[in-house]
Formats: C-alpha cells, structure tokens, sequence
C-alpha cells in the first residue's frame, strides 16, 4: 500500500508538472513572439524543431528501457545509469552532426548560423540533464525535476524580461537562456546523485539489448518528428522565416491542449499493462473509456476555437499575427487525431504490439512530406497546415485496415459520435448568436454540455469513473467492476 501510495503521488506530481511546464512554455512562447515579431519567432521556432526532435527521441526510443532496466535490476542501477548517459550523451552528438547538416543544406543567413552554436550547447545539456532526469523517475522523486524545471522556467521568463527592458535581440536572448539551462542541468544532477551516483563503466552488452528491443520506438519518434516539425523546416526553406512565425504561432496554441492526453495516459499507462494480463475485459473497459473522455473534451475545444480562431490568436500574439487564424483552425482539428494517436500508442505498448507503431507513423511521415512539397509552394503555410491534418488522420483510418488494430479504431470513431453532434449543436448556436460575442461565448460550452447529456453521451457512471482517476489501482478495478 505504501508503494501504491508513492506511486499515486508521483503520477500526481508528474501531472501537475506538466501543466505548469506547459503554461509556463507557452507564456515564453507568446512573449517572444510579441517581443520579436513574425521573422524573430520564426527563427526561434525553426531552431526549436531540433529541441523537440531531442526531446522525441528522449521520451520515446531510449529513456523507456532504461528505465525498465533500471528498475529490474536495482544492483546494477549505478552501471545502467552510466551507460544510459553515455548511449545519450552520443544520440544527442548525432543530433546535434544532424542540426548541423541540415544548416549546411538550408544555407541560411548569418545570424541563423550564430544562433545555432548556442542552440547546439542547450541540446546536449537537455540531453544530459534528461538522463539524470531518469533516476528521480525510477525513484518516484520527480519532485526534485518538477522543481528545479519550473525554477529554470521561471528563470527563463526573468530573462525575457530583461530582454526586453533592455531591447536586446535575438543573440542575447539565446546567450541569457544558456543560464537556466545550467542551473536545470546542476540541480538535477546534484539531486540524482544524492540517490544512486551513475558509474562509467562501459556494458556493451547492455547497448546491445537496449537497441535490439527498442528500434521500433526509435523508428517512430523519428517519424514523428517528421510530420510533427518537418513543416516547419520545410516552410523554412522555401517562405521565410516570417511565415514560419505565423505557423508556429497556430502551432503552439493548438499543441498546448496535448498535456491533457499526455498526462491521463501517463497515469493510464500502467494501468492498461497491468490488465493486459490479468482481464482483457478491464483492459478494454480503460482504452475505451480514454478515448471517450478524451474526445468528448477535444471535440468541443475544436469547434469552438475553429470559429473564434483570429480572436485568439490576436488576443494573446496581437494583430501582427492575424492571419494565423485559419491556420489554427485548421491545426487544432488536427489535435483531434493526435489525442487519438497518443492513446492508440499506449494501447499498442501495453498490449506488446508496439513494433507495429511504426507502419503508423512511417505512413503519416511519408503522406506529410509529400502534401507539404506539394501545398508549401502554393499555399503557404495554410498549405502546411492542410498537410499536417491529413497526415495526423492516416494513423486512426489506417488502423481500422489492419485486423490487430481494427477494433482500437472503431472505437475511436464510435466514441466520436455523440461529441461531434453535440459540437455541431454548439457551432450552430455560436453562429446563431454571433452578434453578441459575450453571450455565443459564454453559453456555447453550456449547450455542448446539455446536448451531450441528451444524446447520453455521459453518464452518471462516467462521472464516477472520472473521479476514480485519482484513487488508488485497487480502487480503479473496483470501480470499473
């Protein structure tokens, strides 16, 4: 009961993380794009494509099985950890050889060029302070890492605020941000040291078996990357970095919903593994029920910012960014697919069949890259948004083509259902009671709920069900029995 409880605890505090982290990234990412317009937030944001492929690559290929591993065998853990740096400290080498090919290809201006030295230092010192970062997550301490990020967020936005006290430019801004970055790197260093201190001691042996088992994860963040940031590169190239800001300015607007699936999945994760093997029955029951939840949350999000998009956007980027809007419409459909892809790629993990991922995400990589070719050069970034959510819809419609994920993908679309007409009930009362934007806006979400409730999309028992999120496993089997 007492591991139960530090487990409960732990989840909470990775939860409440990741909703601080991402409030936090988007107030940065909002500020300095008002601070440095449409061409200095597009040059941030192509440089930041390679921090998210780092970040893809950490999260998914290496850090799982390291993690396995170091929890299996706790006598070895000191001489994992070593070894878990040394593998990733070379992954993010590799990344950074990459970063820099892709410089070399695009052949962008000076200042890019500068910028990307600093970039290079912040990528390894993310990859090293990740590693360390294990150790807290196996010792259900992510209270330190909680801490000490939201302390280098904190940091961060102090130095924007310099930044903009003394009208500084892009160059300082990447110099100052290096200070955070350390400060992360040597407080979660010094607090995974204090619990087991990694020994350098190369196990080849064990490179072998992490690499073997864990391709297939690699091979699809590396897809993922592609049709997560490849447009951006891509647009780039081809438009500008002005444009490149106005994309990713409707970018992070709609990516910031993704915390939600990420952070019920994380609890959900275990969960669904555990009943696996114990009862199919409760394995079904969780999936289904995540995907019910999930889109009767995203549905409605989507409807209502599709039609106040350009309010949005203007409100927290200004008028410069404007015709973002219809990019955001576009993209937070998009989202929609993404909730789904997420909890498939759980499902698929806990049930072993996660060597399968890759036809997925291959396949959307492959159709982005294609539709972007096709749609940057003549319509711009709306082109790349067009692209982006056909390419994250391939997932969800592939599957139900394949016997082993048929049944995954019915039920997404089954649970879609009732959302979507309640949705379409609300978009109709907004369009209704547009010339009185205070009432549309404030009521639409009302008559969602009341709709919902009417087509029996919810229930009693759901509401029980989603309180027991916060339970313990015991009590979530006994609430789902």
């Amino acid at each position: 009961m007492h591991e139960i409880k530090k487990v409960t605890q732990n989840t909470g505090v990775i939860i409440f993380g990741n909703i601080l982290d991402t409030l936090c990234n988007f107030l940065i990412s909002v500020s300095l794009a008002r601070y440095f317009g449409q061409s200095g937030f597009g040059k941030l944001s192509f440089l930041a494509t390679f921090f998210f492929f780092l970040g893809s690559v950490d999260n998914q290929w290496i850090r799982p099985v390291l993690i396995r591993e170091m929890t299996r065998d706790e006598g070895r853990s000191a001489s994992i950890a070593g070894n878990g740096l040394i593998i990733k400290g070379l992954i993010s080498i590799v990344a950074i050889i990459l970063f820099w090919l892709t410089i070399w290809l695009l052949k962008p201006p000076t200042e890019i060029i500068t910028l990307a030295f600093f970039t290079s230092i912040g990528l390894l010192m993310a990859s090293i302070t990740s590693s360390y970062e294990i150790i807290l997550q196996i010792k259900l301490k992510m209270f330190y890492s909680v801490f000490s990020n939201l302390l280098s967020k904190l940091l961060t936005i102090l130095v924007i605020y310099i930044i903009f006290l003394s009208k500084g430019r892009l160059f300082h801004f990447y110099l100052l941000a290096l200070i955070p970055g350390i400060i992360l790197l040597l407080q979660t260093k010094h607090y995974s040291e204090r619990i087991i201190k990694p020994k350098f001691e190369i196990d080849f042996g064990l490179w072998h078996k992490i690499f073997k088992e864990s391709w297939p994860l690699g091979l699809t963040c590396f897809f993922i990357f592609i049709y997560h940031r490849l447009d951006q590169i891509i647009l780039f190239h081809l438009q500008g970095p002005d444009k490149v800001g106005l994309y990713s300015a409707a970018t992070r607007l709609a990516e910031s919903f993704s915390i939600v699936p990420i952070a019920l999945m994380s609890s959900i994760l275990p969960l669904m593994s555990q009943y696996y093997e114990l009862s199919r029955k409760d394995f079904e029951r969780v999936y289904q029920l995540s995907f019910k939840y999930l889109l009767v949350f995203i549905v409605p999000v989507s409807g209502y910012i599709s039609i106040f998009s350009e309010d949005i956007v203007t409100f927290f980027y200004g008028r410069g960014f404007l015709s973002s809007g219809l990019t955001l419409s576009i993209l937070i459909w998009a989202e929609v697919f993404a909730f789904l892809g997420i909890v498939n790629n759980s499902i698929l993990i806990a049930s072993g069949k996660q060597r399968i991922d890759p036809i997925f995400t291959g396949t959307s990589a492959l159709v982005n890259i294609i539709l972007n070719l096709i749609l940057i050069p003549r319509y711009s970034f709306i082109g790349a948004a067009i692209a982006s959510l056909i390419a994250y819809s391939v997932g969800p419609i592939m599957g139900y083509f394949i016997p082993l994920t048929r049944e995954y993908s019915y039920r997404m679309f089954y649970f879609s259902l009732k959302p979507f007409f309640a949705s379409l009930a609300m978009v109709c009362f907004i369009i209704l009671t547009r010339k009185n934007p205070l009432l549309s806006m404030t009521l639409s979400p009302f008559v969602y709920l009341l709709v919902l409730y009417y087509l029996k999309g919810i229930n009693q028992q759901d509401i029980h069900i989603i309180k027991s999120i916060v339970l313990t496993q015991d009590e979530h089997l006994s609430v789902l029995r």
